[in-house]
């Protein structure tokens, strides 16, 4: 259940490329990291204060605000496609049942009435890196205790890939000796539907390792000297070996991680999360063509994969259609502590 060595790694690999040197070379570019299995808890209170875990409420400084998000810069736009949803004629939703239907349209004004105006953060995970490093190494810039704590806009879901998507993120960050307490979800969060809801999960870490995936920046700068029949080769193995991504017995490719590669679904995230820093819009393939941006996207590089979130049904968790969160930061500002400068991106099928 996920490689522990690099040595696993090239042994993987070796048969994929029918080539021992670059096998050796890729396995080279793994990194370390912590996969987090998740249990359903049985009540939030079975979970200690500062302890790693999923979803439920977060453990924070008294004074601590819950984060909320204002308006979007493009609300307008978001709130047109939610009106047009509830006010939609029975043939939009001719697979559905009168009853759902009719949910559907309910759900869109209140969609609606969110957007308009200020509304709480939904709690994703909080990470005590003390817990992290007790399971097993990790990028050796990451801290060595404190909490993080992440939360995200869980019903609009914005992928990441517009600079107006900021608001939608907010990453907490408290050094270690901070005296927490449990806060409790605002009104407004716990008026929702509990398809809205993300269960409390108490964590059991594991070490591994991270082989590089293809679809990255780091990748196209090794310039490794593959085939096409290679790189084809490769591709397949990645998607198809369960070892790559697989945290419930083989069974699950979306999982929750701490550092390490992330598993990508719809490609490379470097690039884009450089982009996007830059504010540019990474919706289409403009900002990836063009010249003038050519020194922007040379910084891919320094992004880091900080949290990796999967698709998590008993939890209540799904991105998109089954897919994964990932929170990406700048070396930089993670030695210097700033986690406000991350940036998430939503990836699914």
């Amino acid at each position: 259940m996920n490689y522990c060595s690099e040595q696993e790694i090239a042994q993987a690999i070796e048969p994929v490329l029918e080539d021992a040197e670059l096998a050796r070379q890729l396995a080279a570019q793994s990194r370390p990291a912590v996969w987090l299995q998740t249990q359903l808890a049985q009540g939030e209170d079975e979970i200690p204060l500062g302890a790693t875990k999923l979803g439920g409420c977060p453990d924070l400084p008294a004074q601590t605000r819950w984060p909320e998000r204002g308006p979007y810069p493009d609300t307008h736009q978001r709130v047109e496609s939610h009106r047009a949803d509830s006010v939609a004629p029975n043939s939009r939703w001719r697979w559905a049942k009168p009853e759902q239907a009719q949910k559907f349209r309910a759900e869109a004004l209140q969609h609606v009435g969110r957007l308009l105006n200020p509304f709480p953060l939904h709690f994703l995970a909080q990470i005590n890196f003390a817990d992290v490093w007790a399971a097993g190494p990790v990028d050796e810039d990451m801290p060595r205790s404190g909490l993080l704590s992440l939360f995200y806009d869980l019903v609009e879901q914005p992928w990441g890939y517009d600079p107006a998507d900021a608001c939608s993120l907010k990453v907490l960050w408290h050094e270690a000796g901070s005296q927490l307490q449990r806060h409790e979800q605002p009104a407004a969060l716990q008026a929702i539907s509990a398809d809205w809801q993300i269960k409390p999960a108490t964590c059991e870490l594991h070490a591994c390792r991270a082989p590089l995936p293809m679809e990255s920046a780091h990748w196209d700068a090794l310039q490794l000297p593959l085939t096409e029949e290679q790189e084809e080769a490769f591709a397949e193995w990645w998607f198809d070996e369960a070892q790559n991504g697989a945290s419930n017995d083989g069974e699950d490719a979306c999982f929750h991680r701490v550092g390490g590669w992330p598993t990508p679904v719809q490609g490379d995230m470097q690039t884009e999360c450089a982009l996007v820093a830059a504010g540019q819009y990474c919706g289409n393939g403009q900002a990836y063509q063009d010249p003038a941006l050519q020194a922007v996207r040379e910084t891919a590089g320094q992004w880091l994969l900080l949290l990796q979130l999967g698709t998590d049904e008993k939890l209540g968790m799904n991105w998109g259609d089954n897919g994964q969160l990932y929170l990406w930061i700048r070396r930089g500002d993670l030695r210097a502590r700033r986690f406000d400068k991350a940036w998430l991106v939503l990836q699914c099928h």
